[in-house]
């Protein structure tokens, strides 16, 4: 029974495992697709760039579309583009092809998280239900990242680079034919129209900060420098908020800043992305300067920082159900901040034992919260602006791990005391996860006084 009634979280959880797995497998098979299409390493990195670029640039897009047309019109849609782009990938034969696929790959990315996230929302509106839905989604997509580099080597070396992307055909047609045929969106009103003026802006507006953050301050070679280019951030942020303000029928409603719910939520996905997220980058760097663990043997002990996404989140319903949201996500921060501070006591005293255990523990407390906070963020705001919330969520996520990467890169050349740069590093992500938690529990506080607990919708 349980089956037949979560059996579109699993179908969702595929979509979401298909779209982790499209970076962390290409990023294994970028040797060969190098090799095959006479690329050189800076120009091939684009391949990578690629896609989280457009995914990026699309979401608030893609967010609207699924709000104003239909959560479950914007899955299908995105899946079918998800297929196109991935037979344009696998059949490539230069660089101009190949990239055209990548950008239309992380476009259609952006139409299934949003609408495919919303759309489990409506799914499953009551709490207990909304909780079992977005566990069994985290247990699927949480595996890209523990299965989903072995798996994409195997499938690159035994059968070539483009099975990583032709392997994706089956896989957008069993999602279409599940969203087609067994999920029914609720009925609402829709709004035929599209804020084009917010969405441009506001695309721009990531278009231009994810583009500075994957090159500097420059175009084509030419140095624009910080200032300028922060200064054109801030009109265009303005001229969005400016223009949503004002709209008939906004991409994004100013007014569910004014939830103190959404904004107490918000900040888990940020937090998380600062304080571990941003970690996967850094602790290969950390193991082999420490203990000379060189990169291939990284990657098996970086497991025990991703292994939970795959374990824990299913592990973790009954909590869920019972604990307000203040206590569950502000609880899940602190457990990441305990983690990452065994992690810093470890890079101080050169102890691989506690290490390793922060690892686990920083990565246990992200995967309980990691998908549960999608569906609390969603549940919170109207039915209408669930692609919206999805959209800002998902930004939330790729701003904070920039965020994050840019800030704990600043820790690596400070020596304080006896502490040196890998123990500040960490001391400095315990310190975000616990302030973190501290100001959503804090900013939850008012609807566990009318609620009473997570338990209410």
């Amino acid at each position: 029974m349980k089956l037949i009634e979560y059996w579109p979280a699993t179908i969702m959880g595929l979509g979401a495992f298909m779209a982790t797995f499209d970076v962390t497998a290409v990023s294994l098979a970028l040797p060969a697709i190098r090799e095959d299409l006479s690329l050189d390493v800076s120009t091939s990195i684009w391949i990578m760039n690629a896609y989280g670029l457009a995914f990026t640039v699309f979401l608030i897009g893609a967010g609207a579309v699924s709000d104003r047309f239909g959560n479950r019109l914007a899955l299908v849609m995105g899946t079918f583009l998800f297929l196109t782009a991935s037979v344009i990938c696998a059949m490539a034969d230069s660089l101009t092809v190949i990239l055209a696929g990548r950008i239309l790959q992380g476009c259609a990315a952006a139409f299934i998280v949003c609408g495919g996230y919303a759309l489990m929302g409506h799914l499953y509106p009551q709490k207990a239900q909304r909780v079992e839905a977005f566990a069994i989604m985290g247990v699927i997509s949480g595996s890209a990242l523990a299965v989903g580099p072995g798996l994409g080597g195997i499938i690159a070396n035994q059968f070539g680079w483009i099975w990583i992307f032709l392997i994706n055909v089956p896989v957008c047609l069993l999602i279409a034919a599940g969203a087609l045929l067994g999920m029914k969106e609720r009925k609402g009103e829709k709004i035929k129209s599209l804020d084009l003026p917010g969405i441009l802006t506001f695309g721009s507006f990531l278009l231009i900060a994810s583009w500075s953050m994957l090159n500097g301050p420059s175009i084509a070679g030419h140095e624009i420098g910080v200032i300028p280019v922060v200064t054109i951030l801030g009109l265009l942020l303005t001229a969005f908020v400016w223009i949503e303000m004002r709209a008939e029928t906004p991409a994004v409603q100013m007014t569910i800043f004014q939830n103190a719910t959404f904004n107490g939520l918000a900040l888990v996905p940020l937090c998380l992305s600062i304080s571990y997220w941003s970690l996967i980058v850094f602790i290969p760097l950390y193991l082999k300067d420490v203990f000379e663990i060189d990169t291939q043997q990284s990657a098996y002990v970086l497991l025990a920082f991703t292994l939970p996404m795959f374990l824990v989140p299913y592990l973790v319903t009954d909590v869920a159900k019972r604990w307000s949201e203040a206590k569950f996500f502000s609880s899940g921060l602190l457990i990441v901040a305990l983690g990452c501070l065994a992690i810093a006591i470890g890079s101080h005293h050169i102890s691989y034992g506690f290490t390793i255990a922060g690892m686990v523990l920083a990565g246990s407390g992200a995967a309980a919260m990691q998908t549960q906070v999608s569906g609390a963020l969603i549940a919170s705001v109207s039915q209408d602006q669930a692609g919206a919330v999805t959209a800002l969520m998902t930004i939330l996520r790729q701003g904070g791990f920039a965020l994050g990467t840019a800030l704990l890169s600043l820790t690596l050349v400070l020596d304080i005391g006896q502490l040196k740069n890998f123990t500040i590093l960490f001391l400095t992500c315990a310190l975000v996860a616990a302030l973190g938690g501290a100001l959503t529990f804090l900013l939850l506080q008012p609807k566990m006084k009318q609620e009473g607990s997570f338990n209410s919708d």
